[in-house]
């Protein structure tokens, strides 16, 4: 067998291999891995001198708007949110914790302020530090009789009320439902006022109750204020007479609100929104209409307005004592054309304007007493007369509203008894104030008169609401359906 041939080496050759090693392959993969890991320990170092470099602008900066920077207040944060618009002010929020109770008092007629807290046995001081911290915030003059007034007194806490007579501690009052006027003691006669909003939440009632001697007493069965109910009866005393058309078994549904304050408590009367008198089987329905200048008016499922040009009945509560036409005169003794209609009242009840209009005379006027002729619209004037007194402010000229109160009965002139004697005249022919049959003083155009519709709909959905709940007196099973026309 042929021996392997040794190659052939060359100087060059064995300089490189020396260079080398004697494993080459194996060198190689080592220099890439240091290769490696020299890469890992420059981005390290990078990263660290980036974190130092940070950390040391933040303190130089600190440093610098600490020392040159001038100091200006700083907020102590709490881990709760700070409350929004306290109901007391900070003053007041300070007080040291008292026990405190309160006792109503009346504003007498002629009364002040200053003279009821006499009478709960303030301290001369300490009241006239309460008015002075007042008046810049409610003019005390303003305050009407019946006003409501809470005078607080206030004892140490923990301590029991009898072994203390309570100092005074401050008063509070609502001028108007929606406001609350407090006084609040701070310290030895020192005194703080606040003015505070009541926040108020309209809640809807209904009436639905069969007369049986008056609408004023059905519709008060049913939990209507004296106020409202008055309201009431002007409402359909444009189309009712309740001195002979009234019948025991009429009904009576009304749908209205009141205002309630944030303790649950009546605040004020609200409004008629919907009311229906079923007289002698004739269904009057009434639906209270939003108005593009603020007003509101009521209007018939036609959209034909239900205030008319005139009153039929000026004077509320009255009793038709005298008609229209020829009579003897109770104190001439001869007979002649009795040109209106007297109401037999008691003296000091108030009379309306039957309509809008302008006062052509005011005055004594003979025979009639105290008087006043007021001109309306369309030839229509309307007079009253043996009046006991004028509405302050009202002179001849003087432009009043329907339902305005212009004077009270009385029995000036020649009268028998206090009455009003009311006349209505039509291009100053006198005519019976009973056959009235004047026009509406509005119509609803179609636009209009959709929106009735949509309103009549949510009245309804509001009533069918209320029949099945328990907020409201009945006094007879609820229709299938109430509002219909």
């Amino acid at each position: 067998m042929e021996s392997e041939r040794e190659l052939p080496t060359s100087p060059e050759l064995a300089q490189n291999e020396e260079s080398l090693g004697a494993r080459p392959s194996a060198n190689f993969y080592g220099s890439v891995e240091e290769r490696l890991a020299a890469q890992q320990r420059r981005k390290r170092a990078r990263l660290r001198f980036t974190i130092t470099a940070f950390l040391m602008g933040g303190l130089v900066s600190w440093m610098a708007a600490d020392m040159l920077v001038p100091d200006v207040a700083k907020a102590n944060l709490s881990a709760k949110p700070a409350p929004s618009n306290p109901v007391l002010s900070q003053p007041l929020l300070a007080l040291a914790p008292m026990q405190r109770a309160s006792q109503s008092h009346t504003l007498g007629n002629g009364d002040t302020l200053a003279a009821l807290l006499t009478r709960a046995k303030v301290e001369a001081g300490e009241a006239d530090a309460a008015l002075d911290q007042l008046r810049p915030l409610y003019d005390v003059r303003r305050l009407k009789p019946g006003q409501t007034i809470r005078i607080h007194r206030e004892w140490p806490a923990g301590q029991a009320k009898q072994t203390h007579d309570g100092r005074f501690a401050g008063f509070d009052f609502i001028p108007v439902p929606e406001q609350k006027i407090i006084v609040r003691r701070l310290g030895h006669q020192s005194f703080h006022a606040i003015k505070r909003d009541r926040p108020l939440t309209d809640r809807h009632f209904l009436a639905d109750s069969l007369i049986n001697s008056s609408v004023y007493e059905a519709a008060r069965a049913g939990g209507m204020s004296p106020n409202l109910v008055v309201e009431l009866i002007r409402l359909f005393s444009f189309a009712v007479d309740f001195q002979r058309d009234i019948r025991e078994g009429d009904q009576l549904e009304v749908l209205y609100t009141r205002r309630f304050d944030e303790n649950n408590q009546v605040a004020q009367e609200g409004d008629l929104i919907f009311a229906a008198l079923t007289n002698r089987g004739k269904r009057y329905a009434y639906w209270r209409m939003p108005q593009a200048d603020g007003s509101d008016a009521y209007f018939d499922a036609n959209g034909q307005s239900v205030q008319r040009l005139l009153m039929k009945t000026p004077v509320d509560g009255a009793r038709l004592s005298s008609r229209f036409g020829m009579r003897r005169h109770p104190i001439l003794g001869y007979t002649r054309l009795h040109r209106g209609l007297d109401f037999a009242a008691p003296k000091g009840t108030p009379i309306y304007a039957a309509g809008d209009g302008t006062i052509q005379r005011i005055g004594t006027y003979g025979n009639n007493g105290k008087y006043i002729r007021i001109q309306h619209r369309n030839g229509y004037e309307t007079a009253y007369a043996h009046m006991n007194g004028f509405a302050r402010h009202l002179k001849k000229g003087s432009r009043v509203k329907q339902g305005q109160v212009i004077g009270t009965v009385g029995r000036t002139g020649l009268a028998t008894g206090p009455h009003l004697h009311y006349e209505v005249l039509h291009y100053n022919k006198p005519v019976n104030p009973r056959e009235l049959n004047v026009p509406p003083q509005r119509n609803l155009n179609a636009e209009a008169l959709a929106e009735l519709a949509e309103l009549k709909a949510e009245i309804a959905e509001k009533v069918r609401g209320l029949a099945t709940s328990d907020n409201s007196l009945r006094s007879l099973p609820r229709r299938s359906s109430p509002l219909s026309p």
